[in-house]
C-alpha cells in the first residue's frame, strides 16, 4: 500500500510518531512531504520516502523570499498529486492558507483517485481561538465532507464532528494520541535537571510548558501562586518554558509576573525550546499544570508522560479520560485560581509526590502500554485498509 502523509509543516513530534507507528509494515510505501529540517529523522526507516515541501526562513527575510517560499510550499504538493499514482493521502494539520489547504489539495487528491485520510485534531481551532468565521467553518465543513475518513483523538470530538459538521458517524475512528517519542533523552536524573536550571533539591517545583496563548490559561497559575498554603510557597518554584503565540497575552503574562508578590520563584523563557534542552525542564519538575481553557487534545500531556512526569490538569477536553486521576496525575475541579492552588496543594501532600521515583516509573510504563506508536500505527493502518474494501 502506497501511503503519502502531507504535513502541512505542522507538528514535527505527532508526525515522527505516525511514521514511526506506520513504517513497521514493511510492505508499505510511506511517502512524508514536509518541511526541509525534518527529512534526517525518517533515515533510519528503509519503507519512508522524504519530500521536501517548505522552508523554514528567518523572521527577518524578505517579503518576497517569504512569498516565493509558500509559492513553493503549494506548488510542490500539487506536482506530487498530478504526478503521482493513486494510494492512500493522509493530510495534517491543513490551516496555514484555508482557502488551498482545505479546498484545492483535498479536491485535487480526490480527482486523482486518492483515497483522502484527514486527522483532524482541533475539531474548529477558530473558535477554540475566538477567531471563528463564517469562511472558516464553510471550509471546514467541506474539507470533512470531501474527505473519505475523518481520524480524531477522543470521542468528544467525534459527537462534536457529527453534531457541528454533520459528519456521517461511519466515516470518522478514534484513534488515541501518542507518547512523544521523538524528544531527546540523555537519561538526566531529576537532581541534575534542577541543576541546570538552578533549582535547589527541596523546592517543589511546578512546570508549565508549550505554546503561550490565552486558552492554555497560564494567567490562572500565575495567580493561584497568591493563594498557596506557606508550607507550600516558602520552597516553591513555578517554572514556565515555552512560545510565545499571541503578542499580547505573551505581554500581559510578562506583567503578571512583574506585578507578582511571589515574581521571585518564577523562572520563565519565553521562546522556541530548542529539543535538547526540553529534557532538562521534565526531568526538574515534581508535576507539570495545564489549567487550559478550552483545548481538544494537547501533545504536552504525552511528552510528560514519556518523562514519567504527573499531570494537573483542568476537566475539559478529553484530559480526564487520558489520565488515572490519583496515580498520573490530578483534575482541577474548577478552573479558577483558588481551586487550582487547592489542587496543586493536594498534589503535594499525595502519595505521587511523596513516593515521585515510583510514580514516574509507573506513568512511564502505563504510558507506553497504552500510548504506544505501534499499537497507533496498526490501528491508523487499518483505517486506511477499510477505505479499500
Amino acid at each position: 500500500m502506497k501511503v503519502s502523509i502531507f504535513n502541512g509543516a505542522g507538528q514535527v513530534d505527532y508526525l515522527y510518531g505516525l511514521v514511526s507507528g506506520l513504517a513497521q509494515f514493511k510492505e508499505d510505501q510511506i511517502n512524508v512531504l514536509d518541511a526541509d529540517v525534518t527529512g534526517d529523522l525518517f533515515l533510519q526507516y528503509p519503507n519512508v520516502r522524504y519530500i521536501p515541501v517548505f522552508r523554514f526562513l528567518p523572521k527577518n527575510s524578505s517579503f518576497f523570499s517569504k512569498g516565493l517560499n509558500i509559492v513553493r510550499f503549494y506548488f510542490r504538493q500539487i506536482w506530487y498529486l498530478l504526478t503521482s499514482s493513486p494510494g492512500i493521502v493522509h493530510f495534517q494539520w491543513l490551516d496555514r492558507y484555508k482557502l488551498i489547504d482545505r479546498l484545492i489539495l483535498p479536491t485535487i487528491a480526490r480527482m486523482m483517485g486518492n483515497k483522502v485520510v484527514l486527522t483532524v485534531h482541533n475539531i474548529n481551532a477558530g473558535s477554540r481561538d475566538n477567531k471563528d468565521s463564517k469562511i472558516n467553518r464553510l471550509t471546514l465543513k467541506y474539507l470533512y465532507r470531501i474527505s473519505n475518513h475523518l481520524i480524531v483523538h477522543t470521542p468528544l470530538s467525534k459527537s462534536e464532528l457529527i453534531t457541528e459538521f454533520g459528519t456521517q458517524d461511519s466515516k470518522i475512528s478514534v484513534v488515541r494520541h501518542g507518547l512523544n517519542n521523538r524528544v531527546s533523552h540523555k537519561g538526566l536524573k531529576p537532581r541534575e535537571g534542577r541543576e541546570l536550571l538552578g533549582i535547589r533539591d527541596n523546592e517543589k517545583t511546578v512546570l508549565f510548558f508549550g505554546n503561550i496563548d490565552h486558552y492554555k490559561g497560564l494567567d490562572i497559575l500565575i495567580k493561584c501562586l497568591d493563594f498557596l498554603p506557606d508550607n507550600i510557597i516558602d520552597n516553591f518554584r513555578l517554572l514556565i518554558a515555552g512560545n510565545s503565540k499571541d503578542e499580547n497575552y505573551t505581554g500581559k503574562i510578562l506583567s503578571d509576573i512583574s506585578d507578582s508578590t511571589h515574581s521571585q520563584l518564577i523562572n520563565y523563557r519565553i521562546c522556541y525550546i530548542p529539543d535538547e534542552d526540553v529534557e532538562q525542564y521534565f526531568t526538574a519538575a515534581d508535576c507539570i499544570v495545564l489549567p487550559y481553557r478550552k483545548i481538544y487534545q494537547s501533545g504536552v500531556i504525552f511528552m510528560a508522560y514519556t518523562f514519567g512526569l504527573p499531570i494537573i490538569v483542568t476537566d475539559i477536553g478529553n484530559f480526564k479520560n487520558d489520565m488515572l486521576e490519583g496515580k498520573t496525575g490530578m483534575i482541577i475541579k474548577e478552573n479558577t485560581p483558588e481551586m487550582l492552588s487547592k489542587t496543586i496543594t493536594d498534589f503535594f501532600s499525595s502519595e505521587m509526590y511523596l513516593k515521585l521515583s515510583e510514580t514516574r516509573g509507573f506513568i512511564k510504563k502505563w504510558a507506553i502500554e497504552n500510548y504506544g506508536w505501534e499499537s497507533i500505527g496498526k490501528e491508523t493502518r487499518n483505517c486506511y485498509l477499510k477505505l479499500f474494501k
